[in-house]
């Protein structure tokens, strides 16, 4: 189980390093690449490196290491300075015939209350580190996400542009076909009308491209005017390799732990921890001075913190079926998600090799066919609207798949693959 803990924490470690390394980048121009186009891998780093999220983690992880560092310090003794029998009446008037007494006590924790103590502590600088890694993987996985959602409103853009491009051309030819009287002025409207639709939904795709870019530098607190690479978007990579152990279990496990260590910090509650005073004593009448020792035990008679002990171990039990539940319910996000990259991989596969090149011939085979006067203007405009929506649909799928595997990586605590970090560079 500590071997568990353990694993996660080292790559929560490997995070921090990639987070330092974009730390140390001089300013946001720093996250566009040498072709002057973000890449995936740069995102994150720029999010890393500007978060407030990622560094009150650290923060977080800072305190709790000072809290088990406390948590191992011995109680404090303290100096007893007492004065008494002066300022009376008679004999008692005035200082001469005063008492000092001048002792240190010392408290004795005999349950092993501050190993108990160190343990916990301990355990929970683990959580914190857990936690910060969590809060990274978390981001990892919203600015990823933000990124091919960026990535594939840069492809509807462009898909709208060779649209409106394809169009152009076709109209040029139905209007030479309508001035050669070979197809009726109908089709020239018809076609007219299809130019404008395309001309706006290339400004709506911009729009949206424009607006997905704001959203991603957001995370970096930066600008939108960058452009993003489109090539690993339409290259889905490798899944990423998992951490030995899920962080998120790491984390429940870690608090099952803490738990069972609460219970040992109340059983030790229950040994009286001795306090040991020890010092002399000036007698101002005889002007003599003695020694004074004395020994002070806390009594378990009334509360013997059964109550405390009770609701710990009831805490402890609680933290294993969290550790349980949170096992179950990551198997199936892991499952769904797995199937679903899966599943809509051969769907981007017959995208690419089947449905997108035969879209692309129809299209090519009608527009000659159409100049040749073999096809109507209708059946040219319904093989450029299957081809737009193949791609469309061939988009759609992509942004599926990325979702779903930046999803899957963060459940399994994935860092990123070297596949990504090529395509990157």
């Amino acid at each position: 189980m500590k071997r568990l803990i353990t694993a996660a924490i080292i790559m929560v470690a490997q995070m921090a390093i990639l987070a330092a390394g974009a730390a140390a980048q001089p300013d946001q121009n720093s996250a566009i690449s040498a072709n002057g186009s973000l890449t995936r891998e740069e995102a994150v780093a720029r999010a890393l490196g500007d978060d407030p999220g990622v560094s009150a983690a650290t923060e977080s992880v800072r305190a709790a290491q000072a809290e088990a560092r406390q948590a191992g310090l011995r109680p404090n003794p303290t100096l007893d300075v007492q004065f008494e029998d002066f300022a009376g009446s008679g004999p008692l008037s005035g200082f001469d015939g005063a008492e000092a007494t001048y002792a240190l006590t010392q408290q004795f924790e005999l349950g092993g209350d501050r190993r108990a103590r160190r343990t916990a502590a301990e355990l929970d600088a683990d959580a914190a580190r857990l936690r910060a890694g969590l809060s990274e993987l978390d981001l990892r996985e919203a600015v990823e996400i933000a990124f091919v959602e960026a990535q594939a409103a840069e492809a509807f853009s462009t898909v709208a542009q060779s649209r409106l491009q394809v169009a152009k051309e076709f109209s040029d030819a139905v209007d030479r076909r309508v001035r050669a009287a070979r197809d009726p002025e109908a089709a020239r409207a018809r076609v007219a009308a299809r130019l404008a639709e395309t001309e706006i939904a290339l400004e709506t795709s911009t729009a949206r491209a424009r607006a997905a870019k704001i959203s991603l530098a957001s995370y970096w607190a930066g600008a939108g005017d960058f452009s993003v690479e489109t090539v690993t978007f339409f290259s889905p990579s490798p899944a990423r390799r998992g951490s030995e152990a899920s962080p998120d279990i790491a984390l429940v496990e870690a608090m099952r732990e803490r738990a069972g260590a609460q219970v040992e910090i109340e059983r030790a509650k229950r040994v009286p921890d001795p306090s040991v005073r020890a010092g002399f004593r000036q007698i101002g009448s005889i002007d003599e001075s003695a020694f004074v020792v004395g020994v002070s035990v806390p009594l378990p008679i009334w509360n013997r913190n059964s109550g405390a002990i009770a609701a710990a171990r009831a805490n402890q039990r609680r933290a294993e079926f969290d550790v349980a539940a949170r096992e179950r319910e990551l198997m199936r996000e892991v499952a769904y998600l797995a199937s679903q990259v899966g599943a809509v991989r051969a769907e981007i596969t017959a995208y690419a090799d089947r449905i997108i090149p035969a879209s692309e011939r129809a299209l090519d085979q009608s527009l000659r066919a159409y100049a040749q006067g073999g096809l109507s203007y209708i059946e040219v405009l319904e093989a450029q609207s299957a081809l737009t929506e193949a791609r469309e649909r061939q988009i759609a799928s992509l942004l599926t798949f990325h979702r779903a595997e930046a999803k899957l990586a963060r459940r399994r605590g994935a860092l990123p693959s070297d596949n990504v970090q090529e395509n990157s560079q």
